[in-house]
């Protein structure tokens, strides 16, 4: 039986092999998303391929949210302490309240879409295109929006929709209004982490129902 450590210790060695030998070959773009949902085991293993992007072909990319207290922050911090001017750092800002509006305008031309909800959307968003997306298809799911013809249209629903003050707010009010069945596997797969085959929760969910 080995260890935990023996077994990170190997993991972390045989990434650095694979590394290598695809470098032989030609540059390598290793792109890393979501960093600030990394735990502390796969932050640590990134941080001991930091030193590779500096002796092979190797081109790191890591998109991470600014959020300091997560465990993904501290990749950052090394990162500047091993690259100094050489890490590139390309920071997204909100959007405008200009901005958010064309984003609205260029989903959906909506059309007899009331002002206040245009503002309330715009301010509840804060310039998360996001959340802004998100209103929009919580709208259409209500009714509050609809197809005719080739135009999307704001219905007299529109005024009566409750637009959530937070995009977990806005998600958790989406979910709500999805069948039981779907309510069951959401939750049957936020157990199971955040990526996995389709069949690992097939699986899982047949043992449930058993």
């Amino acid at each position: 039986m080995i260890d935990p450590e023996t077994m990170q210790i190997r993991y972390i060695a045989s990434i650095h092999r694979l590394l290598r030998a695809l470098s032989a070959r030609g540059p390598v773009v290793l792109v890393c998303e979501d960093v600030h949902w990394a735990d502390p085991s796969s932050v640590d293993l990134m941080r001991q391929l930091l030193p590779l992007a500096a002796q092979l072909p190797v081109f790191l990319i890591a998109s991470l949210r600014a959020e300091t207290d997560s465990a993904g922050w501290k990749l950052m911090a090394a990162a500047r302490e091993l690259f100094g001017a050489a890490l590139t750092e390309i920071r997204l800002e909100p959007l405008s309240a200009t901005e958010s509006r064309d984003l609205v305008s260029n989903l959906l031309e909506i059309e007899s879409l009331p002002g206040r909800v245009r503002d309330l959307i715009l301010a509840r968003a804060e310039g998360n295109p996001f959340f802004v997306e998100e209103v929009i298809r919580m709208l259409i799911e209500h009714g509050a929006i609809e197809r005719r013809a080739d135009r999307w249209i704001a219905t007299g629903e529109v005024e009566s929709v409750e637009i959530p003050e937070t995009l977990h707010g806005l998600l958790l009010a989406r979910i709500d209004q999805l069948p039981d069945a779907a309510k069951r596997s959401l939750r049957v797969a936020s157990v199971i982490g955040r990526q996995f085959p389709v069949r690992v929760l097939e699986r899982v969910l047949g043992q449930t129902s058993a």
